[in-house]
């Protein structure tokens, strides 16, 4: 489904589905929750919901400079920002599940700034990072501005 629009002889078709100031707002705003929630949920290592400070500051970075991208910046630069984000948490997804791997502990695995607790939270990195590359690296027609208004896409 979608919009279609004639301009005389052209005709283009839009979509309706995740571009990339969609796909921003609503991953940025889900990853400042997650972040917030991280500072108030107590949480111990053998919980099935562990976040620590350092990931929930990352959350919380990510999630804010996500939804200040989608306000602000043009689509060719939300483009970009969504791949190197994407890239990101593809990178961090498969380093948890390589150290997964190769380290059997019941308190996690530290990565740095934050632990990757179990299979589900790199499966969910993997998910995410998958999404915003996909996201990014979608094919656009009329990329700068949607129709019948002056917000990029």
């Amino acid at each position: 489904m979608g919009m279609t629009v004639s301009y005389g002889t052209v005709t283009k078709h839009y979509s309706k589905g995740l571009t990339n100031r969609r796909c921003l707002l609503i991953f940025g705003a889900i990853l400042t929750v997650a972040g917030i929630v991280g500072f108030f949920v107590p949480s111990n290592p053998q919980a099935i919901f562990e976040l620590g400070v350092g990931q929930s500051i990352a959350y919380l970075v990510l999630g804010l400079s996500s939804l200040a991208v989608g306000e602000v910046w043009n689509s060719d630069y939300k483009r970009v920002f969504l791949g190197i984000e994407g890239l990101f948490f593809l990178v961090i997804a498969i380093a948890g599940f390589i150290a997964a791997s190769m380290v059997n502990s019941d308190y996690g695995i530290n990565l740095g700034i934050f632990h990757v607790q179990h299979p589900w939270e790199n499966a969910a990195h993997l998910l995410l990072g998958v999404i915003f590359v996909g996201t990014a690296l979608y094919p656009r027609r009329f990329r700068d501005y949607s129709f019948a208004s002056n917000v990029s896409d």
